[in-house]
């Protein structure tokens, strides 16, 4: 929490000096108010003055002119450093001058939506850039508050309304993020963080670089143009076919010498690197450029292999996270992974366990297999696991059919 107590928001600064000042003009008001009191407590007390000596004063115009003009001034600064303090919070960037991050509060966990469609549990921001959160919570949710303190900014979250903050980070670093508003017995778990990076480091975190794909042989018949004179079917161009060449005979002509030879994995690879030692008889020399220093180990060895028919490799699908999922989406707000009882069931040996229901007016005894995890994602209301709350919002609309997937098939691995 001590992280960022100097302030790091773009207004931090104006919102501490009206802090300072209010304190200032506070602990002045205290001393002049008690230090007055102790003054007179102690000159008139009845040791010092005799009762016949006090008098009834009913009317004293400076003291009445300084008691009323000195107070209002004194309210006239702390008016304006506080207008002016809310005002450069509450003065938003519009969309195009921002960049936009949707923000969800829900019990217990925060998301962030950012304008590619990305989703996190934890916010992202570039330094040094106006970010404009737009926050809402789902309409049967409770209310909170988004709170940064590292950045002076607070708003209220509303179920089915949305409500509006900014800040421009100045330094990176890590910052703690609060709900700071009561919102029931996992209040306290409803904690994320504010993680501001270099603008490098945001585009790539926004738009990670993708892995290219391992190039497969014909890729690199194309590329390197062999397909504009070798077939990859029994055909005759104006170079030799490419089909079932691995291990066949061939008359060649080497140094002026002619002769027959295997084409072994040695040959293919002469004849992509040095192509005027052996021609193949029949074929006019000197038409193939040698790819010596153009073609690298990696890409030779690929082609070696697919004239050899060694299968190549599937290209990789990228797998969704089931467990990226689950943070993502605030489930282990609710959820634990280890086995213990938070408001809702522990996901540790979930899959094929026997679980107690009540749908409707009673209470059945299901198998939580795939369909009924399935149900319980996405319509979490209709099957309420006995002595559980019924306050798991539905993921119906927000996860995809791919996504539900990748979730069941994480829980059937928590043993």
């Amino acid at each position: 929490m001590l992280e960022g107590i100097e302030g790091v928001s773009s207004f931090a600064n104006e919102i501490d000096n009206t802090f300072i000042i209010v304190t200032v003009i506070t602990l002045l008001l205290f001393v002049v108010t008690i230090g007055s009191m102790l003054y007179f407590v102690y000159k008139y007390s009845s040791s010092k003055v005799k009762k016949e000596d006090a008098q009834n004063i009913k009317h004293y115009t400076p003291i009445e002119i300084a008691w009323t003009v000195i107070p209002t001034i004194l309210m006239m600064i702390v008016f304006y450093f506080g207008l002016e303090s809310l005002r450069v919070q509450r003065t938003m960037p519009s969309d195009d001058m921002a960049q936009v991050v949707k923000v969800t509060g829900q019990r217990w966990f925060w998301t962030f939506e950012y304008e590619n469609g990305k989703k996190t549990n934890e916010l992202t921001v570039p330094k040094d850039t106006a970010i404009k959160l737009v926050m809402t919570a789902p309409e049967e949710d409770v209310l909170h508050s988004f709170f940064v303190p590292a950045f002076r900014i607070k708003e209220d979250v509303l179920p089915g309304t949305t409500t509006y903050l900014w800040f421009n980070a100045e330094k990176m670093g890590r910052y703690d993020i609060q709900c700071a508003e009561y919102c029931g017995t996992r209040h306290s778990y409803m904690r994320s963080f504010v993680n501001v990076v270099s603008k490098e480091d945001y585009k790539n975190f926004l738009f990670p670089k993708k892995e290219e794909p391992k190039k497969t042989a014909i890729d690199l018949f194309n590329d390197y143009g062999c397909v504009g004179c070798h077939s990859l079917e029994d055909m005759v161009l104006v170079g030799p076919s490419f089909k079932d060449i691995y291990n066949k005979e061939v008359s060649i002509t080497s140094k002026g010498v002619k002769k027959v030879i295997k084409r072994d994995e040695n040959y293919l690879r002469n004849s992509i690197l040095n192509p005027q030692d052996d021609v193949v008889e029949g074929y006019v020399p000197h038409l193939m450029p040698s790819f010596k220093n153009v073609i690298n180990e990696e890409e030779l060895n690929t082609i070696i292999k697919y004239f050899k028919g060694e299968k190549e490799e599937a290209k990789k699908e990228k797998t969704i996270d089931g467990l990226s999922l689950i943070q993502n989406n605030g489930c282990i707000g609710c959820h634990s992974l280890d086995g213990s009882k938070i408001v809702g069931p522990t996901f540790k040996d979930i899959y094929n366990r026997k679980v107690v229901v009540t749908k409707g007016d009673e209470k059945i005894e299901l198998t939580s297999n795939e369909e009924y995890l399935k149900n319980s994602i996405l319509d979490p209301k209709v099957e309420v696991v006995e002595n559980y709350p019924n306050i798991m919002p539905s993921f119906k609309g927000l996860l995809k059919d791919e996504e539900v997937d990748a979730i069941i098939e994480y829980l059937k691995t928590i043993k």
